[in-house]
């Protein structure tokens, strides 16, 4: 990611990172390699959904206002909900995108069988009020899912617990309600944008099933599923991960 240039201008540009529910945006620096960090720009998902009161499309416009000399975005699990409203608000300056782990509906039903149950995510704002630390570890374990060598990565991934509860338990819960609000089913099939999605094998939150469903509804897009991986394969898969996201850019 060291290369990544604005072509015509040869110059460095701005690439904007969105964190995934559940992690603050340090997830980033420990696990990305390659940043030039002077060039990114890590937002705060909670922060952005908190001076938004929910709404993604003013977090989005925010976002332009304060940053927008930017043309490349990296987001994660619901950080992508985030990065579909301002794929929709820069579809001509925008260049490239990355999803990881993405799902366009994250609450499963009969007609979408691929997220979590509702009940899943009612505990969990539950149990984020009476033991936040416990609801957050639980959480790690659901994000790794079935792979090999869980207990490794969890110790890994739970590092971060100190960070998110330093996060107000508001914050958290109004994060998870953005999560059960939002979908995204009707694909922008912009072809200004070169886009990738990003898919764990194992992943138990945004099923590998998912990534059929975008190839088929959004044909110009890659579609990358990693074996053995998770709902963060830039953490248990670092290598694999990095491989294809430097190829992408």
């Amino acid at each position: 990611m060291n290369n990544y240039k604005d072509i015509i201008e040869e110059k460095y540009r701005k690439i904007l990172l969105i964190h995934g529910w559940g992690f603050t945006r340090q997830i980033w620096a420990k696990n990305l390699h390659g940043i030039r960090e002077k060039n990114c720009i890590s937002v705060n998902l909670y922060e952005c959904i908190k001076n938004s009161k929910g709404d993604l499309k003013e977090a989005a416009r925010k976002i332009i206002s304060e940053y927008g000399d930017f043309d490349l975005i990296i987001s994660w699990s619901l950080g992508c909900f985030l990065a579909k409203e301002l794929e929709l608000l820069m579809s001509m300056s925008l260049k490239k995108m990355v999803f990881i782990s993405y799902n366009p509906k994250f609450l499963n039903d009969k007609s979408w069988l691929y997220g979590l149950e509702e009940t899943q995510v009612t505990k969990l704002k539950e149990n984020l009020k009476i033991n936040k630390e416990l609801a957050i570890k639980n959480f790690y374990l659901l994000v790794l899912g079935d792979i090999e060598d869980k207990k490794k990565y969890y110790k890994v991934i739970s590092k971060n617990t100190k960070e998110v509860l330093n996060i107000e338990t508001s914050c958290l819960i109004l994060g998870l309600e953005v999560l059960e609000k939002y979908k995204y089913k009707n694909f922008e099939n912009n072809s200004n944008i070169k886009k990738i999605y990003i898919f764990g094998e194992k992943d138990l939150i945004s099923s590998k099933e998912i990534a059929y469903f975008i190839k088929s509804n959004e044909p110009d897009s890659l579609v990358k599923i990693i074996k053995g991986s998770s709902h963060i394969p830039f953490v248990t898969n670092a290598s694999q991960f990095n491989e294809i996201l430097k190829g992408f850019l």
